[in-house]
């Protein structure tokens, strides 16, 4: 019997993400010595004093193209998410899926967490080891801004490094900027406050005493962010029809970190 209409693009869409080529393309994205070793001293002394990292042009060409199309397949089965998250009191507006889900429908992007040259340029950035974080929904997740307004409000992750990689970004005023205060926890400590809780006045000081770092990225950069210290948030998107895509990939600074309940919340079934 022939494949019926409902049966053909899932068949298509395995065909294609295990094809030999199509793995080639993506996974030779990033090669070690991508940057001079003058540029990884310049890199680490940077994330060392604010924790963020820029990568431009993170993928190239052909990777981009792969990257973007397996992010638009996986956004079939995204879920929509609409909710003030607790303690930080921060919207969440947007669609996700957790490393589980992305494990089952991407194995090519799944594979990425385990690529070499990744871990190992992130760790010429920290200049430490990081290991592979042990949350089943947070190690890798899919986030997808696609309406006007919405946006990944403040909030801390709990793994302590993030490498995030776009696969659609908004044009320039569009919104989808991610903003951060470096070293939120040091001035939480400094002001006798708690790191997760009634932080909007703080955000509003910082804010107004030039600490909040604001940073626009382009379809197919990066950005490494140590993102248990600083508190982030992703800007709403201003205009209809512009997109936000990205994939998030965490790990942690030891073998054994404690998980709260946000990821859960964010990108639990």
């Amino acid at each position: 019997m022939e494949n019926s209409v409902l049966e053909k693009p899932l068949a298509e869409t395995e065909r294609k993400a295990l094809s030999p080529h199509r793995w080639a393309d993506l996974y030779d994205l990033l090669k070690p010595s991508c940057f001079t070793p003058e540029q990884l001293i310049d890199k680490r002394e940077q994330f060392a004093r604010t924790g963020y990292v820029r990568l431009e042009g993170f993928l190239q060409d052909r990777a981009h193209e792969v990257f973007k199309e397996e992010m638009e397949e996986m956004e079939q089965v995204a879920l929509r998410r609409q909710f003030q998250m607790p303690g930080f009191s921060t919207p969440r507006s947007l669609s996700v899926l957790g490393g589980n889900q992305i494990r089952s429908h991407s194995p090519l992007l799944y594979s990425l967490y385990h690529h070499y040259a990744i871990r190992t340029l992130i760790q010429e950035i920290v200049g430490r080891s990081v290991y592979t974080c042990t949350h089943p929904g947070e190690f890798m997740v899919a986030n997808y801004l696609h309406n006007s307004g919405d946006t990944h409000g403040w909030h801390l992750d709990d793994p302590a490094f993030a490498l995030i990689i776009f696969a659609e970004a908004p044009a320039e005023g569009g919104g989808g900027e991610v903003e951060f205060i470096s070293n939120w926890k040091d001035l939480c400590a400094r002001k006798g406050r708690k790191p997760t809780e009634s932080i909007h006045d703080l955000v509003d000081w910082a804010d107004a005493n030039g600490l909040v770092d604001r940073q626009a990225h382009s379809a197919g950069d990066a950005y490494l962010l140590r993102a248990d210290h600083n508190l982030h948030r992703v800007t709403p998107l201003t205009r209809q029809g512009e997109r936000r895509a990205v994939v998030n990939m965490a790990y942690q600074s030891a073998p054994e970190t404690i998980y709260g309940e946000t990821a859960d919340l964010l990108y639990g079934y």
